[in-house]
């Protein structure tokens, strides 16, 4: 089945596959906003807006458990993670500092299971191969499409209302440290 968390309704949808009728909407809250949904097979990852990652039970939806999102690197919790995605055993999410009105063109990598940070992707440039009305407006137009093909290992980033996707592949980059997280990803 799929399943979609709405934005400010405080409902989940599931459809069924691969016809896409809706199964049901459950009314529940999780956090104060829908922003992020992801699973690893077993359990459901969501965020809210915030600085917290909430575990949930796949069948009812109800909480397990909930972890601060943490990089003890920064020395600071991570605001705003949205569009999870499972990639390799970890999750990987967008970050979106609106409460900043700022954006970040970076990816946060973390564990599932205890919100710490293991590492950022800088995806710094793809923006700049939108047009200018998606250029002109980073606040609104957000990197904000992670998609992972597990068979095939085939990684795909877009953004709200970009004019493309891409497949990407992520390069080790060990001599960009924190200071250049601070200096670019915008984390307030």
């Amino acid at each position: 089945k799929l399943i979609q968390l709405c934005w400010k309704k405080s409902s989940i949808f599931e459809y069924s596959l691969p016809d896409l009728n809706q199964i049901r909407e459950v009314h529940v809250r999780i956090g104060q906003q829908g922003w992020g949904l992801a699973t690893d097979g077993k359990r459901l990852y969501v965020t809210d807006s915030g600085t917290r990652l909430f575990q949930i039970q796949p069948d009812t939806y109800k909480e397990e458990k909930s972890v601060e999102i943490i990089d003890p690197k920064l020395g600071k919790k991570i605001f705003g993670v949205n569009e999870l995605e499972w990639v390799g055993g970890e999750l990987w999410g967008n970050v979106y500092p609106l409460y900043q009105d700022k954006h970040s063109e970076c990816i946060v990598r973390f564990n599932a299971t205890t919100g710490q940070v293991k590492g950022w992707i800088d995806m710094h440039g793809l923006l700049n191969k939108q047009s200018l009305a998606v250029r002109s407006r980073p606040h609104s137009y957000v990197l904000n499409g992670i998609a992972y093909h597990e068979a095939s290992h085939r990684l795909y980033m877009t953004g709200k209302q970009w004019d493309y996707m891409y497949q990407v592949r992520i390069r080790p980059a060990p001599s960009l440290g924190v200071e250049h997280v601070r200096r670019v990803c915008n984390l307030g």
